[in-house]
């Protein structure tokens, strides 16, 4: 019984955190695109954190709950899997802590995207901000960003998903903001909904 307690708090501890698991998985395995495929899980992430937190505390009653010893004694306890121990049950509870906290330092993960500064036409240059449906943490924010710097034309990009949005330096003169658009969607498996141009 306390086998499937253990097991339910990790699936849950997990689930809550795969909306921003799945797009490093995605850079990592080359397919960028379904990265937002696992977006719609975040407004979850509340009740499989709460859901992994009782599993994992009627385990820990299991574990520690005093045992009846009979009377004469003779039994001798049974011997206890790995899967069954105390010290599993504390391994899974510190790795169901660190998939909860995974969106704070999910950003870490993605390697740093430097831009050469390379001879842009400042009279092209506009700044665009894309409102883009899908980021659910600081992760996401990262392979936004992650997307679009490469881009030729691109010389700036800050994502929030706080905001929804990412705010781009490009050279209109370059790359078109429809172009950028669709290898941003293609790349990330983002939505982008509008987009506003300011100089």
């Amino acid at each position: 019984m306390k086998t499937t307690y253990i097991g339910a708090g990790l699936l849950a501890a997990i689930a809550s955190s795969l909306c921003c698991i799945a797009p490093l998985i995605a850079i990592i395995g080359g397919v960028a695109g379904t990265a937002s495929a696992f977006a719609w899980i975040e407004p979850a992430r509340p009740f499989l954190i709460g859901l992994s937190v009782i599993a994992l505390s009627l385990a820990f009653y299991q574990a520690y709950k005093p045992v009846v010893v009979d009377d004469c004694n003779c039994e001798f306890p049974e011997k206890k899997s790995f899967l069954n121990s105390k010290g599993f049950l504390w391994m899974v509870t510190v790795l169901s802590i660190l998939m909860f906290s995974f969106p704070y330092y999910s950003n870490n993960f993605h390697p740093p995207v430097t831009v050469e500064q390379n001879d842009s036409d400042s009279t092209k240059t506009v700044q665009c901000t894309f409102d883009i449906k899908g980021m659910t943490c600081s992760g996401c924010e990262g392979h936004v960003q992650k997307a679009l710097l490469p881009m030729n034309g691109v010389t700036e990009a800050k994502a929030s998903y706080k905001d929804g949005n990412a705010v781009i330096q490009v050279d209109t003169s370059k790359v078109s903001i429809s172009e950028l658009k669709m290898k941003l969607e293609e790349k990330t498996g983002y939505k982008v909904l509008d987009h506003k141009i300011s100089k």
